[in-house]
């Protein structure tokens, strides 16, 4: 019996994979201009925002700290939870749509755009984990007695939020587009 490697047991890259494949339908050069453009969108402007805590403290205008590490860690927990059940809607949705393709005659494209939000909700609660997961490891190795965590945690939640942020923000644009297209 062969052992599985990660890849194969996550699955990981493939939902990388997929999430990366909802950001242009365009062929050829206009793809990849789409895809350069949404690659600066989710990965370069949460570097930009999480480098001004940098930037501040390097000048001492300002240490930005993150603090309230619990409720904070209860509400990116809740949320995660919540886009792992919307993520099971849009899994029993994307089954029904292929079920009965007939009801769904006049929706142009809304089995694309269902597959895609399905995408994105995937991608964006394994984000939503991820940042979960390094505020655990946070709060575990805080030494503060204020509550108010080291300032190494800041660039990491910083970029993981604004990360998860504009992810969810395309989740919202693609369930107003299969809506749309739904009812137009």
């Amino acid at each position: 019996m062969a052992m599985m490697t990660i890849k194969e047991r996550t699955g990981l890259l493939d939902v990388l994979r997929d999430n990366v494949e909802t950001w242009s339908i365009r062929a050829g050069a206009e793809r990849r201009r789409d895809q350069r453009r949404a690659f600066a969108w989710y990965y370069l402007v949460p570097t930009i925002v999480s480098s001004v805590p940098v930037a501040l403290a390097i000048t001492h205008v300002h240490e930005i700290r993150v603090g309230g590490i619990g409720p904070i860690l209860s509400g990116v927990s809740i949320f995660t939870g919540l886009l792992f059940g919307l993520l099971v809607l849009m899994f029993n949705t994307g089954v029904a749509v292929r079920k009965d393709r007939a009801v769904l005659e006049n929706a142009h494209g809304v089995a694309q755009v269902i597959d895609d939000a399905r995408a994105n909700v995937t991608y964006s609660a394994l984000v939503a984990l991820s940042l979960a997961c390094v505020l655990i490891a946070a709060a575990a190795t805080n030494r503060s007695s204020d509550g108010v965590l080291d300032w190494g945690w800041t660039v990491p939640l910083v970029w993981l939020g604004t990360h998860l942020l504009l992810n969810v923000l395309t989740i919202l644009k693609r369930l107003r587009t299969a809506f749309n297209n739904i009812t137009r």
